[in-house]
């Protein structure tokens, strides 16, 4: 079979993940709830798995919340930064994990930049919708229908030039390409581990402020 659905979940995973998965279930308990050899072990993967995250994306352990995709990720972020009545600001190629969010707080939600493969007009769009009124930008690395990568860099620079925190998602980016949360100034980003990360599925990122 040849596999064409590693936009939705990686099928191959390299063989270190199933060792890993095995080993899991074969030497830890539950990392917390105990201090007997099982449980320890159990949570030093955790931690391990923790630092290991924030070297690859340049943030700190205590930044990384594990999630189980980029849609709870993405959950927790907009309803940490938005409340009832909130103007939002997304790009015209956002996944229904920030659309429908969104539309069930009752937030107004702000379209900006609908031409394809034009980075330029994105920008621009963004800088004629951003103003005082909006509470946060929440934007898609790279889109999922159409693969196009947005100038996420610019347009989380433009977000802090008027306060205004961004979240960003990383579902097709993460372990694709660089993605650098001191660099890039992103105040939230959200990650599906199971795709471009090859971890299982039931496995994602939210990496805080």
């Amino acid at each position: 079979m040849i596999y064409f659905d590693s936009g939705a979940t990686t099928l191959r995973k390299p063989p270190e993940v199933a060792r890993a998965m095995l080993r899991a279930m074969e030497q830890c308990a539950s990392p917390g709830r105990g201090g007997h050899e099982a449980a320890m072990a159990a949570a030093e993967a955790v931690y391990d798995c923790r630092v290991r995250a924030a070297a690859l994306f340049d943030a700190q352990p205590e930044q990384i919340v594990f999630t189980m995709n980029a849609t709870h990720a993405l959950n927790m972020a907009i309803r940490t930064l938005v409340s009832p009545g909130d103007r939002v600001l997304i790009s015209g190629f956002e996944h229904n994990a920030v659309v429908r969010p969104l539309y069930a707080l009752g937030a107004e939600t702000v379209i900006a930049g609908r031409a394809l493969f034009d980075p330029d007009d994105t920008l621009r769009a963004f800088r004629e919708r951003l103003d005082g009124g909006i509470r946060a930008v929440v934007c898609t690395h790279v889109s999922n229908v159409w693969g196009i990568r947005l100038p996420i860099e610019r347009l989380a620079a433009l977000g802090h030039e008027y306060g205004v925190p961004i979240a960003v998602d990383c579902a097709q980016s993460a372990g694709v390409l660089p993605v650098d949360m001191q660099e890039f100034q992103f105040d939230y980003l959200c990650v599906a581990a199971h795709k471009g990360l090859y971890a299982p599925m039931g496995t994602g990122i939210l990496i805080t402020p």
